[in-house]
């Protein structure tokens, strides 16, 4: 095999992952759209006299999020660690701003959302991103050459911390226990110390348990989880309504935009629980298609994360990953039933700018390390 063709092989092996990763990440955020302008038909009409109202504010997000994407994804992923600081302290920032009331808008009880006249932001997502470079800097600078635990404690625990604190208030519990998962799963990878991950876990889990048992709802949720006994009416309703929106949806569904639990039956059919939807249009056959692209992204994800020599690329590349990942699992999870209600939303399909535009952003960061992979290979291959 001569030089040339060797250099083609190469570099067609490690694109394998930048193409996969950006052609399911394309799919699964149009299947988005489609789900969104079926599930958000009845709460559109309901509350704007517009059917199509949360579509329309979706697929603006959507131009935003994939010309953000393209960027982002040639952009050296080195330009983040330098700056880390600064992206996190502005992260930091608009987690306090938004606990000002004038500044905020609150749904449900909770201020997530910042009101910037035109379009809202959820400093949550941009503090989900930037809490995760934060820390694989500070692994690669502070902890990687000296193994020391206060080398993890200020700051990266600190601003751990402080972002906790700041989203509790809020309050969110699901944002910030998707944060500490996609933390330790970055310790992991990261080669921290056993002893110093299960310290740290340990104190995750104890305040994670006090703020949960803090409220009442909260307490409810929990009890309701575990003995299943509340009934449709009660604390248990929306994933019951859930699991009847999967149920009649059998093998292929009903078809798109024919489900009945989008219309009231099913609260947050649009958001939190689209995957409901999802299941109750298409069936298992659509559920399946979903879940598998999910799967493929996360085994390609890992394998640029593999592939990825350099520390910082490797760290960040495994949180990149882990995001959606995670965040998938939890969704999913919640439901069909098998963990609390958490209001977190299905990345890519579910409504909601902000949560897309972080997404894909972090997405076009995984692509850039694949793709600075892509160039090692080549540069390598030319000299040998």
């Amino acid at each position: 095999m001569n030089g040339t063709n060797l250099e083609r092989y190469n570099i067609f092996r490690v694109n394998i992952e930048y193409y996969f990763i950006f052609i399911i990440t394309f799919l699964l955020s149009v299947i988005g759209i489609i789900m969104i302008s079926s599930a958000s038909i009845a709460v559109g009409e309901r509350y704007f006299s517009d059917p199509y109202w949360f579509v329309r504010r979706q697929i603006i997000w959507w131009v935003i999020s994939l010309i953000l994407f393209i960027i982002i994804s040639k952009i050296n992923y080195h330009f983040y660690s330098k700056i880390s600081i600064f992206f996190v302290l502005i992260a930091i920032g608009l987690l306090a701003i938004v606990l000002i009331p004038s500044f905020s808008i609150e749904i449900g009880g909770s201020r997530r959302w910042l009101n910037l006249l035109f379009f809202n932001i959820q400093p949550s997502e941009v503090a989900k991103l930037a809490v995760i470079i934060f820390l694989c800097d500070t692994l690669n600078k502070k902890y990687r050459n000296r193994s020391s635990i206060k080398n993890l404690l200020f700051p990266a625990f600190v601003v751990l911390v402080i972002v906790t604190v700041l989203i509790f208030l809020e309050p969110d519990l699901s944002t910030v226990i998707i944060i500490w998962a996609v933390a330790f799963a970055v310790l992991f990878i990261g080669n921290v110390k056993f002893q110093h991950i299960f310290s740290l876990g340990i104190i995750g889990i104890t305040v994670m348990i006090g703020y949960m048992m803090m409220e009442e709802y909260r307490r409810e949720r929990i009890f309701a989880f575990i003995d299943k006994t509340t009934g449709s009416s009660g604390i248990n309703f929306q994933v019951n309504q859930s699991l009847i929106a999967l149920g009649s949806g059998s093998i292929t569904g009903v078809g798109l935009g024919n489900s009945v639990q989008k219309y009231s039956y099913l609260p947050e059919a649009h958001t939190d629980f689209i995957f409901a939807i999802l299941g109750e249009e298409f069936g298992l056959v659509g559920t399946t298609i979903v879940l598998l692209l999910f799967f493929l992204f996360t085994l390609f994800g890992i394998r640029v994360c593999l592939k990825t020599e350099e520390f910082f690329g490797r760290v960040l590349a495994a949180g990149m990953t882990a995001l959606i990942a995670i965040q998938v699992i939890i969704n999913v999870a919640v439901v069909i039933g098998l963990l609390p209600v958490t209001g977190l939303t299905l990345p890519f399909i579910s409504n909601g700018g902000s949560s897309l535009l972080i997404c894909m952003v972090s997405v076009g960061i995984l692509l850039n390390i694949s793709r600075q992979n892509i160039t090692v290979v080549k540069n390598n291959t030319r000299e040998a």
